[in-house]
């Protein structure tokens, strides 16, 4: 088990760019599986085991690229809380106790916390 990582502001600030880029992969992603959902499954419902077709081939390559963008965040200690609208938590000490510096797409800084059981309504400027 990994140990947990508590990241400074600064830290967590450097993730923001790379974090962006992960955010718009896993969106586009996303799009894509939705859209081969749509056409593998009446195909599932049809043929069962003939070896299947070239959209699962697909949707098994795009929700394995899916899985490796969310596992590469989790490796880097973030919290990945939604990709709509894109909300990112960072576990961080404040005066000793445990609570989340928080992110949302489009902000160019971190500039809230929250408590851990506040979530993202309980956001509070630093």
């Amino acid at each position: 088990m990994q140990e947990k990582r508590y990241f400074t502001l600064e830290e967590a600030n450097q993730c923001i760019p790379e974090l962006v880029d992960e955010i718009s992969l896993l969106r586009a992603i996303r799009n894509l599986l939705a859209g081969l959902h749509a056409e593998v499954t009446p195909l599932l419902e049809v043929v069962s085991s003939n070896g299947g077709s070239k959209h699962t081939a697909a949707l098994l390559k795009a929700t394995t690229r899916f899985q490796e963008v969310l596992d590469r965040i989790a490796d880097r200690g973030c919290h990945l809380k939604g990709l709509d609208p894109g909300l990112v938590d960072f576990p961080h000490l404040r005066d000793g106790r445990e609570v989340y510096l928080c992110w949302r797409m489009g902000e160019k800084k971190i500039r809230h916390w929250h408590e851990i059981e506040d979530g993202f309504d309980g956001r509070q400027p630093l």
